[in-house]
């Protein structure tokens, strides 16, 4: 005798869609017949133009130069943080690593950029930008 899975004897019942659900299909339906806003949240930000490198050859090593000390610095930090008592010991100081590493590679943008101040204005560390864009003396 066979046991099917399926009882074939009474209609299955239809799957009750929640209003969420239909929401979520009705915004997938959307987006896959191409009718759909490209973001649920509006028009992406406008892309700023691209920033010139200098033409200094000093300055274009010097950031460089920022980026090697940035890249040793990720190296590092990978290389302690892959060992599990370091990063509970030491776990404040592995994010100031990481820190000082997103750091150098802004101060290297600034460097090799035709525009240093523009580029100023695009840094996304709050912190470093104050700093740099402070008033009065050094």
């Amino acid at each position: 005798m066979k046991h099917s899975l399926v009882n074939t004897s009474e209609p299955a019942e239809p799957v009750r869609q929640t209003p969420e659900q239909a929401r979520c299909d009705a915004i997938q339906a959307a987006f896959r017949s191409g009718d759909a806003p490209p973001s649920l949240f509006g028009q992406p930000p406008p892309q700023l133009p691209r920033i010139a490198v200098t033409d200094g050859v000093l300055n274009l090593r010097l950031g460089a130069e920022l980026d090697y000390a940035r890249r040793m610095l990720e190296q590092m930090g990978d290389e302690l943080a892959a060992d599990m008592g370091v990063v509970v010991r030491h776990s404040v100081a592995l994010q100031t690593v990481d820190i000082v590493g997103q750091m150098l590679g802004h101060i290297a943008n600034v460097v090799r950029s035709s525009d240093p101040e523009a580029s100023v204005d695009r840094i996304g560390m709050g912190d470093l930008k104050a700093r740099l864009v402070r008033k009065g003396g050094i």
